[in-house]
């Protein structure tokens, strides 16, 4: 196992974060939808840990980005990073940020902050069958956005899956994704759009935006029944929106011509024994050398590469690239950008909003059919992939303005 010499004897993993936050930040700020602000040197520490350089850390808007990005670079449970064995700052009481899995007299439990859900990567493709080995992230659903909820409670009416999954060859390339949602019991399609889900796709250089530009909102993916035409496959079409060719300007590309799959099925789930709507969408991952270093670990020739703070092997060796250069990258995106201004990509001071990368919005519920009525958020959450491809999955639990930072959707 490697050894991460800080500016303390604490080295190991058991240690690393402990050390990370004792050695480089500020006080926490409260509660995991808050502004990262005093947070982000943690970040910027585990980074030069790992030898990413300052300007090379992403700089991510709040608190729970900047928790499962360091989850995802120590492999470690986001729970692990927010408990007092890696919490922000040991000596600062400040503890808005800091929770347990089991609540103390001091520090609240974990799913009162925010709800986390993590899978291993899989061994091979998934599908529908697999979700009862797979951990989801609960929703309640309704008017407004969508609020993560304890898997066990009743009030829980929709469910976001994700894992990283191989190609043939046994590299791990997709992430692969399952919106399942109850509440849609009628297999019947409209020929109108059903479904909107955001997606952090980027080309490598930038992330891909939407109408709005970035972070307001982020590429779409658009779900339609159809009849006929060459995007029409078992009367669905699928397609994504964004500024893929020229930085503001949208345009509408196939799903399929991105190498994103969707299916969508009408079965039973460990959510639901009656047949529900259950949608299926793979999206090409994006992981270099260039841009995710620590992904690809340290190590001898001939060696498997390992992480060089927690001594586990690496899930890559050769740099994921999909054929149109655009993919999901293992960060948890959206990042703050970098300007002309603004070089390193600093978050803002003032009240600024941020959007969660993953959003999923479906027409129609109950009797009637897909594409029917208005509406309904199901899912608004954050995502990274560890460097062993381990998908941490989190939402807090009040995404409301906070710190100055107002978390939403774009549809």
């Amino acid at each position: 196992m490697r050894t991460w010499v800080g500016c303390s004897s604490l080295s190991r993993f058991a240690g690393v974060v402990a050390t990370v936050w004792l050695c480089g930040s500020g006080p926490a700020s409260a509660g995991d939808s808050g502004s990262d602000t005093a947070v982000q040197p943690a970040l910027d520490a585990v980074c030069a840990a790992l030898g990413i350089s300052t300007a090379s850390c992403p700089h991510m808007p709040t608190v729970s980005q900047v928790i499962l990005e360091i989850s995802g670079l120590e492999n470690a449970a986001p729970d692990f990073v927010r408990g007092p064995q890696g919490s922000f700052n040991l000596a600062s009481t400040n503890t808005g940020s800091l929770c347990l899995v089991i609540p103390s007299l001091t520090l609240p439990a974990c799913d009162q902050i925010v709800i986390d859900a993590l899978n291993p990567p899989a061994a091979s493709s998934v599908g529908v069958s697999d979700l009862a080995s797979l951990t989801p992230l609960a929703f309640t659903t309704g008017k407004g956005a969508p609020v993560p909820v304890p898997l066990d409670t009743s009030a829980a009416s929709s469910f976001f899956y994700a894992v990283a999954t191989p190609s043939q060859n046994g590299e791990i390339t997709t992430l692969t994704l399952f919106f399942d949602y109850p509440v849609q019991t009628n297999p019947s399609i409209q020929k109108s759009v059903f479904a909107d889900i955001s997606l952090p796709l980027s080309n490598g250089q930038r992330p891909i935006c939407g109408t709005a530009g970035c972070p307001a909102t982020l590429a779409t993916l658009q779900i339609s029944g159809c009849s006929s035409g060459p995007n029409c496959v078992n009367g669905v079409a699928a397609d994504v929106i964004g500024d893929f060719t020229t930085q503001g300007k949208t345009e509408t590309r196939s799903a399929g011509s991105l190498g994103i799959q969707t299916t969508v099925s009408f079965a039973s789930s460990p959510n639901l024994a009656s047949s529900h709507l259950i949608l299926t969408v793979q999206v090409p991952l994006r992981v270099t050398h260039g841009n995710d270093p620590a992904y690809f670990g340290v190590g001898p020739s001939g060696v498997i590469p390992v992480n060089q703070l927690t001594g586990l092997p690496t899930a890559f060796t050769n740099d994921v690239v999909p054929a149109s250069g655009i993919g999901v990258t293992p960060q948890a995106a959206p990042a703050c950008i970098p300007t002309a201004s603004n070089p390193n990509g600093d978050c803002p001071a003032t009240t600024f909003a941020t959007t969660f990368p993953f959003c999923a919005s479906f027409s129609g519920s109950g009797s009637g059919p897909l594409g029917s009525g208005s509406f309904h958020s199901a899912v608004a959450a954050f995502l990274s992939i560890g460097t062993d491809a381990t998908t941490y999955v989190s939402s807090p639990v009040s995404p409301a303005s906070l710190l100055g930072v107002q978390l939403q959707c774009p549809f």
